[in-house]
């Protein structure tokens, strides 16, 4: 992704070129293809060039034209649509960058101009004779947008780093982020991030700022997405292929290897398998990463979701199957060095090992079928939650009828499933007499009681139950759970020259995903997600199509065993680091370095594993502030 910036100093004083270029230089760590700053006055903008599209190499930004000057991070997808209603330059249409089509959209419908616009994309727009900044973040969040604004400055980019390195910004942080995250082991957040004075654009949203005014509007709601009615199953099905298709093909836009992640799942399969079927005509190689460790052990079984990974690879001629193990010692790397502050909290350290081999290879683009579980593949287990509290009793009673036939279960058995699947979760916590709850104290182990004040506010507003599968799909939209992986890995993938690519949160079928009846996401006949399965049932073999079950737990086993085997790396250095005020400000650190020294390193549990790792991050990432 490439990187951009830039300053408005809203008081109309004349931007410090020095700073300026140390925000140049920072952002340019990565050693970008092509570096550029424009200054006039009171504005900076500022862009760090990754060539990717074949149309790039045409691109020098900032770009200026007329009365506007852009910076970018984006890629547009309806170009050819666009072409025949905007002004270009006189040229073909694969020497023109997407940079013009965004500033020819922009001079024809003025600040209406991204309902215009499909792909991902963030950009600011600074127009000379309104003398303001228009700033655009996407529909989904793909790209993202961070800024600073007080009355007198407004400080904007797509890297945290690079905002900080602007001396105006304090490095406060912001308790309320860093108490969720002791929490919840992340942050799912659509606005806020770790520090007070940074801020993210909302999705979907565009922000006018001028030297008196500060103008947000939101230029698509997903809560107004029409509905989408067909005569027959079968014409969902074949909308979703095409849909499918469109948004795959207009992704393998670049002159540089792709790479696609491959779990052997119902998101990334079809997804890998289709680009690798694209690529074929142009005689290239996809690289194929999956997540699953090679099994070594002999009390190692072969996963399914890593041999799934492994056939599909060695039935398609053209996917180079990337295999790998991450030991103990590569996570501790990891974990002494990722800031949770400017590089997300979403690390997965295995996306680590994927990013290092991309780069190593020219990649540039990697594909993902992240979003796909919380939107158009959705397993649609709240489905039938949603009839009960709408009062349909007589079509829950039918869907769990036939339910029944496809379960190899007692009745008695599947009743108690039934009841899970209709009540909320604080229900069933009542009916089991449970006494640990999300917002227990266990889960805020080594949060001091200054956090943990801060946490009894958060959890009396936190939403945790959702009736229906399109509240549950939006619900993912709105809370930010969405964004967390796909901010962090636009953070984490500067350094690597690589952009993130994610096929099934294309509009057009985020808007299908959430238009099409709901009872589609029903599991039908006993299989799960058969609208995805029956619209690419001919790139995949039955064996998966069919396969129901789920290894997950036992891979999370084996990622746990590895995280313990790291732990026990770091077990000296956790008791002898030092806590400074900030630290024991937020972390109980005398109660993080007793539990350590008596910690069980055969019979652990998860719970404290994962906390233990946390308040570690934590620590590491506050000695940089």
């Amino acid at each position: 992704m490439s990187g951009f910036f830039g300053i408005f100093n809203r008081n109309g004083e004349p931007v410090d070129k020095k700073i300026a270029n140390d925000m140049l230089d920072t952002m340019s760590s990565w050693e970008p293809d092509e570096r550029k700053l424009w200054i006039d006055g009171s504005v900076a903008l500022g862009h760090a060039m990754l060539l990717n599209t074949p149309e790039s190499k045409y691109e020098h930004l900032p770009l200026k034209k007329e009365a506007y000057i852009l910076t970018m991070d984006a890629r547009i997808d309806n170009r050819e649509e666009l072409a025949k209603e905007i002004e270009l330059p006189d040229r073909p249409m694969d020497q023109i960058g997407d940079s013009e089509f965004i500033l020819g959209a922009y001079k024809k419908w003025g600040e209406e101009c991204p309902k215009y616009l499909l792909g991902d994309f963030s950009f600011v727009i600074w127009d000379e004779k309104k003398e303001q900044l228009f700033c655009v973040r996407d529909h989904i969040g793909i790209k993202s947008f961070y800024y600073y604004l007080d009355n007198d400055h407004f400080v904007f980019g797509n890297d945290i780093s690079t905002l900080l390195s602007h001396p105006i910004i304090p490095y406060t942080l912001n308790d309320d982020t860093v108490a969720i995250y002791m929490q919840d082991e992340g942050v799912e957040k659509t606005r806020e991030t770790f520090f007070n004075s940074i801020n993210k654009l909302p999705a979907a949203s565009t922000r006018t700022v001028s030297g008196g005014n500060v103008v947000e509007v939101f230029f698509w709601d997903i809560e107004k997405i029409p509905q989408i009615s067909y005569n027959t199953r079968e014409a969902y099905v074949k909308k979703l292929r095409e849909l499918f298709e469109m948004a795959v093909k207009c992704r393998l836009r670049t002159d540089y290897p792709i790479a696609s992640h491959l779990s052997g799942g119902i998101d990334s399969s079809p997804l890998a398998v289709f680009t690798a079927r694209e690529l074929e005509q142009k005689s290239a190689m996809l690289h194929a990463y999956n997540w699953i460790n090679i099994p070594k052990d002999t009390d190692e079984y072969e996963y399914e979701s890593w041999s799934f990974s492994r056939k599909i690879a060695a039935l398609e001629k053209n996917i180079e199957h990337h295999e790998f193990s991450i030991d103990s010692k590569f996570m501790v790397d990891q974990w002494k060095t990722h800031n949770i502050f400017t590089k997300g909290t979403m690390y997965e350290w295995n996306e680590y090992y994927v990013q290092n081999s991309a780069n190593s290879l020219g990649v540039r683009t990697i594909l993902s079928g992240w979003g796909g579980d919380e939107l158009i593949t959705n397993n649609g287990t709240t489905y039938i939650e949603g009839l009960f509290w709408k009062g349909d009793l007589f079509k829950v009673l039918k869907y769990f009828y036939q339910e029944k036939k496809y379960e190899e279960i007692s009745w008695k058995k599947f009743m108690k499933l039934a009841l899970v699947r209709i009540l909320p979760d604080v229900v069933m916590d009542k009916l089991r007499k449970k006494e640990e709850s999300p917002i227990d104290s266990k889960y805020c182990l080594y949060a001091t009681q200054y956090l943990s004040k801060i946490l009894d506010l958060y959890n009396v507003k936190k939403f945790y139950n959702v009736s229906g599968v399109r509240n549950q799909q939006k619900m993912y939209y709105h809370n930010g759970h969405i964004l967390e992986r796909i901010e962090s890995w636009g953070l984490m993938a500067f350094s690597k020259k690589l952009e993130y690519r994610y096929p099934l949160l294309d509009k057009r079928i985020v808007e299908f995903a959430l238009g099409v009846p709901e009872e589609l996401f029903y599991p039908k006949e006993g299989k799960c997600r058969h609208l995805i399965k029956d619209a690419v049932n001919d790139l995949l073999p039955s064996e998966i199509l069919h396969f129901s079950k789920t290894d997950e737990v036992k891979v999370n086993h084996t990622y746990k065993r590895r995280y313990v085997e790291a732990l026990k790396i770091l077990k000296k250095e956790i008791e002898q680091i030092g806590c400074s005020d900030e630290k024991q400000n937020y972390i109980n650190c005398l109660q993080l370095k007793e539990d350590l020294l008596k910690f069980d390193f055969k019979n652990n549990d998860p719970y404290e594993l994962g906390k233990i790792i946390t308040a570690y991050m934590l620590m590491r990432s506050l000695e940089s502030v």
